[in-house]
C-alpha cells in the first residue's frame, strides 16, 4: 500500500517532507522512544476511559482526539458570525457613502471578498465539528497482527503491528516551560526516519489520551500492547469504558467535577472535602463562563455520526465473537444521583442570574 498518494505532485510531496514529520520536524519533535512493540516497559497496563468494545481477537478504542469536540464548533459559529457581519458593513460602506473612487471600491472588495473566504472556513469547522464522527477509532487485531484507523468515509488505514514504533511524545503549552502534556503514539517510519504517509493522513495512532503524567500515558499504550501479545486474558479490570453518545449528566459534569462530589470509588478526607469545597466555589462563579462549552459539547455528540467499519474489518472482528464493553467496567454514562443535585441546582442558578442580569444590562 502506497505511502504517498498518487495524486500528490511533485511540489505537494517536497512541501510535506518539509513541514510535517519530514527533516525539520525530526529535529524540533519531542520524541522518546519505547522500544519495540514486543517488548514490555514495565508499566502496569490500563484501559480506564480508552476501550469502546473487545473480544479475543480484536480491541477498538478511542484517540482521545474528542477531547474539545463542540468547542472548536462554538469558535467556528463565532468566526461565522464576525464574518457574516463583516460582510454586511463592508456592503453598508460600499452602497451608503458614496463612490470613494477606484482603489476604495477595490478595497472595499477585497475585504469583502476575506470576510466570505473566512465565513466558509469557520462553516466548514462548525460543519465537522457538529455534524463530524464521535471518534477517531483504532481496531487492533491480534490474529492478523493489524491495525486499522478509522478516516472518516474514506477506506481505514491499514497498518502491520509489529512494524510500528512506539514512541512517548511531549507537548509543552506555549504558556508554560515546566509542565508538558505525553502522549503514546505508534508511528510508521521509513528508513531516514520520517514519518511515512497515506495520502494526506500520516501514519500515526495515538493510543488514549494526553496526559501530566507520563506513566499514565504510557500505561493506556501497555493495556493495547498487552492485547496484542496475549488477548484479554490477564488484562486488569477497566472502572469506565466509552461509549459514542453522552447523556444529560455530562452536560452539568462541569469537566468530572460531580465525580469528586459524588465520591465515585474514592474515600473521605480531608483532601478531598478541600477539593470539594474549592470546585463548589469555582463553579459557582465560572459556571456562566464554561456552561455555553458544556452545552456545545453536549449537542455536537448528539449529532455527530458513529463510525461505522467496512464489512470487511467487521467480518475479521466476528471472528473473535461478539463485541462487547470490557468486563466489570462501568459506563462513562453516568446518572444523576440526589447529593449531586445540590451543587447542580447552585451551579446553573448562578449562570442563569449572571444571563438574566446580562440580558437586562444589554436590553437598556
Amino acid at each position: 500500500m502506497s505511502t504517498i498518494g498518487a495524486k500528490d505532485n511533485k511540489w505537494a510531496r517536497r512541501m510535506r517532507k518539509a513541514s510535517a514529520y519530514g527533516p525539520l520536524d525530526r529535529a524540533l519533535r519531542q520524541w522518546r522512544s519505547l522500544g519495540s512493540v514486543r517488548t514490555g516497559t514495565g508499566v502496569k497496563p490500563n484501559g480506564d476511559a480508552m476501550v469502546y468494545r473487545m473480544n479475543d481477537t480484536t480491541l477498538e478504542i478511542g484517540q482521545g482526539v474528542n477531547t474539545f469536540k463542540g468547542m472548536v464548533g462554538l469558535a467556528g459559529l463565532f468566526g461565522l458570525a464576525v464574518s457574516m457581519f463583516g460582510i454586511k458593513m463592508a456592503v453598508i460602506l460600499l452602497t451608503d457613502f458614496g463612490t470613494p473612487g477606484v482603489l476604495g471600491i477595490t478595497a472595499e472588495i477585497v475585504v469583502s471578498l476575506l470576510f466570505i473566504l473566512g465565513g466558509l472556513w469557520f462553516s466548514a469547522i462548525f460543519v465537522t465539528d457538529f455534524f463530524g464522527y464521535t471518534d477517531a477509532l483504532v481496531r487492533f487485531d491480534r490474529t492478523r497482527r493489524k491495525l486499522w484507523m478509522f478516516v472518516g468515509t474514506r477506506e481505514p488505514i491499514e497498518m502491520d503491528w509489529d512494524s510500528l514504533t512506539p514512541v512517548s511524545q511531549g507537548i509543552t503549552p506555549a504558556n508554560s516551560n515546566i509542565n508538558a502534556f505525553r502522549a503514546v503514539l505508534l508511528v510508521d517510519l521509513d528508513a531516514q526516519g520520517d514519518v511515512k504517509f497515506e495520502g494526506r493522513w500520516p501514519r500515526i495512532v495515538s493510543i488514549g489520551q494526553t496526559s501530566l503524567n507520563e506513566q499514565q500515558a504510557i500505561s493506556q499504550y501497555e493495556y493495547v500492547r498487552a492485547f496484542m501479545e496475549n488477548g484479554p486474558r490477564g488484562l486488569p479490570a477497566c472502572e469506565t469504558y466509552l461509549e459514542h453518545r453522552n447523556n444529560l449528566r455530562s452536560l452539568v459534569g462541569f469537566y468530572g467535577t460531580l465525580d469528586q462530589i459524588s465520591g465515585y470509588r474514592s474515600t473521605v478526607d480531608e483532601q478531598r472535602i478541600t477539593k470539594i469545597v474549592l470546585a463548589t466555589l469555582f463553579w459557582t462563579v465560572m459556571s456562566c463562563v464554561f456552561l455555553p462549552f458544556t452545552l456545545a459539547t453536549w449537542i455536537a455528540y448528539r449529532f455527530n455520526r458513529v463510525p461505522k467499519w467496512p464489512a470487511r474489518i467487521e467480518a475479521y472482528a466476528e471472528e473473535g465473537g461478539k463485541m462487547h464493553p470490557p468486563d466489570d467496567a462501568c459506563s462513562q454514562n453516568r446518572s444523576i444521583v440526589w447529593k449531586e443535585i445540590p451543587f447542580i441546582a447552585l451551579w446553573l442558578g448562578s449562570a442563569l442570574c449572571v444571563y438574566v442580569w446580562l440580558a437586562r444590562f444589554l436590553s437598556q
